[in-house]
């Protein structure tokens, strides 16, 4: 009698140890399992708010070929005379076009902005003590430096150089190039994807 007794309890302890392994091996498991679909849908949420901030620099690059080919002009901001600003005072002033925070066409959920700005500018004065962190600076690309980028990539100066015309490019054109900045922002609840990408135009001749 005893011996069945402490049969049964050790079955009985055995069983306890069983069931605790048992209760800490699907706890691990649901924590992984939980921990892979977290990862996954952040990953998926990653890739469908690139997808529609991708589409966001799309919509702007056709904004500007729209325009230039309507209206027969490079779409300009409306700086001083001289094309110049004050930073960062009047850097808002480089935006030439704005597309509101809105429900995108390929995703309802997700919302999408999408900002365009003129980097043809020049800087008349730089106030240090209002410039903060997080503040859209769009990159200078004046004459000189449009002049460079086309003689390397847009215009061969080849031609140029064998007539002696002096400076690399000679001929380029700047006046006929516009350089912009198409900024987009995607937006799905609390997460958001930001991407810029800056573009050349060519006043058609």
């Amino acid at each position: 009698m005893k011996n069945l007794r402490k049969r049964e309890g050790a079955v009985l302890a055995l069983t306890l140890v069983v069931m605790v392994f048992g209760i800490a091996f699907a706890g691990a498991a649901f924590y992984l399992v939980e921990n892979m679909f977290s990862t996954t849908m952040n990953v998926i949420h990653d890739v469908r708010l690139n997808n529609i901030a991708e589409g966001g620099i799309e919509i702007g690059k056709e904004w500007l070929e729209t325009f230039i080919e309507s209206e027969n002009r490079l779409p300009r901001f409306a700086g001083d005379i001289e094309g110049q600003i004050n930073v960062p005072d009047e850097l808002e002033s480089l935006r030439i076009k704005h597309f509101p925070l809105a429900p995108a066409s390929a995703d309802s959920d997700v919302e999408i902005e999408v900002e365009i700005y003129d980097l043809k500018y020049g800087i008349n004065a730089i106030d240090t003590g209002d410039l903060t962190p997080g503040n859209i600076f769009p990159p200078q690309l004046n004459e000189s430096m449009i002049e460079y980028i086309g003689s390397r990539h847009l215009f061969s100066s080849y031609a140029a150089s064998n007539r002696s015309e002096g400076t690399t490019g000679a001929g380029f054109g700047t006046d006929n190039y516009g350089a912009y900045l198409v900024r987009s922002r995607a937006v799905f609840g609390t997460r958001e994807k930001v991407l810029g990408e800056a573009v050349l135009r060519k006043l058609r001749d």
